[in-house]
């Protein structure tokens, strides 16, 4: 014996809505080249090799000029990010633990990979960079992937 459904069309209409509004709703895509640079955060290397090892690397003088130091440039980079976005950059940033080769930081002579890459989770809090994100508040939350 064969079963009829008893949904109404307009009963279906309305879920397809809400479906398709909740879909909508979760902001736009976090992804390097969909809703962030290629390169989130490239600026920020300088900073973090900065402030985690002593080290610049650049090859040149760090700036001290006001607006052009190497904090300035990073925070530059994240406050330009959607605020839906900046958690995402940062995890681009330091990339998986299961993946080293994942991340846009690099083991640098005296200063490794690690070390960098605790620091660079902490870029957007009231310390450094002090942006809002996804979370609103200037905090990212599970960065330990």
């Amino acid at each position: 014996m064969a079963s009829k459904s008893s949904i109404s069309p307009p009963l279906l209409a309305t879920v397809l809505v809400s479906v398709f509004a909740a879909a909508t709703a979760t902001g736009p895509y976090c992804y390097a080249g969909m809703g962030l640079p290629i390169n989130p955060l490239e600026g920020c290397r300088e900073y973090v090799a900065q402030q985690t090892c002593g080290i610049s690397i650049s090859g040149s003088a760090v700036s001290t000029e006001p607006g052009n130091t190497p904090r300035d440039r990073c925070c530059k980079e994240l406050y330009d990010a959607s605020q839906h976005c900046r958690c995402e950059a940062v995890r681009y940033f330091i990339g998986r633990r299961s993946d080293p080769n994942s991340s846009v930081l690099k083991d640098l002579p005296g200063c490794p990979r690690e070390p960098q890459r605790d620091f660079a989770k902490v870029l957007v809090t009231p310390g450094h960079c002090n942006v809002m994100t996804v979370h609103n508040a200037p905090y990212c939350l599970g960065l330990d992937i």
